[in-house]
């Protein structure tokens, strides 16, 4: 009754958990055997090891193989180490050399300066940068047109490598004929030479034409060719080598080849002079009351540098004293005025001693009025003014001996072309005092001119 109620799926289960059971025990089995294996193994390698380390025979052999082995370990870090300083250097504006035939072509194209950039060992590219590289273009063997060249760096050695920037260019080779130019000159220098000198027109020792040597389009900029000369220094006739120079119409210089590259030039020094009266000339006005005493100064004369032409023209020349600054009596220093042309003149100061005094008033009446330039000889109609009276100002001592015989009054009729009625203005002057001052009762003249 029992039998007939047990459950089969309970054999089922005990059966399969047998055979996990002996499925465990192999294992463990297996896993023993290497185990024992590999600990027999370690024994006996250890035991390999002790024989060698503990053994006289071992010891030097084994302290050699780990000499090399820390030799062998230093050399290769130091390699490392070495190889991880490498470093690169930057240098700008490295100049440019060009080879090509110059005889018979002028380059274009040519950059002024490129950039190379230097990469090694660190001390080799420091030692690199110290010398004196520079970026090289051969233009050998190259014919007239336009090229795309190669440019190299050179000089700074095999230890480290060179890149350039730019590493081609484009140049153009341009036959060369040769024209011929005027020769002009500009003087150079001329503040270090004496103003006293006059330079006189250069004489070549060449003469006054030049060759140049270029491409056609260069020749055809070229406006005009100059001997730079230089008188620095120059006393007395000199000759000098000049320097010849080529500009364009804009008078920025050109780069040909001119032959010869400089003249021998010759060129005389003279030094004309004259003694000439030195002039006061009084502008402004005096404070109300006042008036010139006198007025000294210490030159009288002076002698002036010009050209001949110009000292021909020239009788005087002048200072001038502003009244309007002066308010008692005073020394005043006042350069002297060079008229036009003149170059030097041996005084440039002039030192006036100023002093004044109160202003006093003598009228002169009826001084005649003359006429001046009649060169066409006019006669005169319908003047409604033939005399003026004449007030003059001045200190005591300036007026006292004044008298109508020092004045005089006239017209000036010299812009009077034809005959005909004009206004004209009156002047008046006198040579006996220069510190008076002057005026008349009337500024112009009602006139009819007749032809005599």
């Amino acid at each position: 009754m029992a039998d007939k109620n047990k459950n089969p799926n309970s054999s089922k289960k005990l059966q399969q958990a047998q055979k996990i059971a002996r499925e465990n025990q192999n294992k463990m089995t297996i896993y023993e055997g290497f185990a024992d294996f590999f600990t027999r193994i370690f024994r006996w390698f250890s035991g390999f090891i002790d024989g060698i380390f503990f053994n006289q025979r071992y010891t030097a052999i084994f302290a050699l193989l780990l000499a090399v082995f820390c030799y062998v370990s230093v050399n290769v870090d130091t390699k490392s180490i070495s190889s991880s300083l490498s470093s690169s250097i930057t240098l700008s504006n490295v100049p440019v050399s060009t080879r090509y035939n110059s005889e018979s072509f002028e380059v274009a194209g040519i950059p002024n300066a490129c950039e190379v950039v230097l990469t090694g060992d660190a001390a080799n590219v420091n030692n690199a940068s110290t010398k004196s590289g520079y970026c090289s273009i051969n233009l050998e063997g190259y014919t007239e047109g336009t090229h795309l060249v190669k440019v190299t760096a050179v000089g700074y050695g095999d230890s480290v490598s060179a890149k350039v920037t730019p590493n081609e260019v484009q140049v153009t080779l341009k036959k060369k004929t040769t024209m011929q130019f005027d020769l002009s000159y500009d003087f150079i220098n001329q503040n270090s030479l004496d103003k006293k000198y006059i330079l006189g027109t250069p004489e070549f020792s060449s003469g006054s034409k030049i060759n140049i040597r270029a491409s056609q389009d260069t020749l055809n900029s070229i406006a005009l060719v100059k001997a730079l000369i230089d008188v620095g220094g120059q006393t007395s006739d000199f000759d000098v080598e000049a320097q010849l120079v080529a500009y364009d119409k804009y008078g920025q210089v050109i780069n040909a080849e001119i032959v010869p590259s400089s003249v021998t030039v010759h060129v005389k020094l003279s030094s004309p002079h004259k003694t000439v009266p030195i002039n006061l000339v009084l502008t402004g006005e005096l404070q109300s009351g006042l008036a010139i005493d006198t007025v000294t100064m210490d030159h009288q004369t002076t002698e002036i540098y010009a050209s001949e032409d110009v000292l021909s023209r020239i009788n005087e020349i002048t200072v001038a004293l502003d009244l309007s600054t002066v308010g008692s009596n005073t020394d005043i220093a006042t350069p002297v005025t060079l008229p036009s042309g003149v170059s030097s003149s041996d005084v440039t100061m002039v030192n006036l001693g100023v002093k004044l005094a109160a202003a006093e008033i003598k009228v002169f009446e009826n001084i005649p009025i003359v006429y001046r330039n009649n060169t066409k000889g006019y006669g005169a109609s319908n003047v409604d003014l033939t005399s003026v009276n004449v007030t003059v100002i001045g200190s005591a001592d300036n007026i006292a001996n004044i008298t109508a015989d020092d004045i005089v009054v006239y017209i000036d009729v010299a812009e009077c072309n034809e005959p005909g009625s004009y206004s004209l203005p009156l002047h008046v002057e006198s040579s006996a005092n220069p510190f008076i001052n002057l005026s008349m009762d009337a500024t112009y003249i009602n006139i009819t001119l007749v032809q005599n």
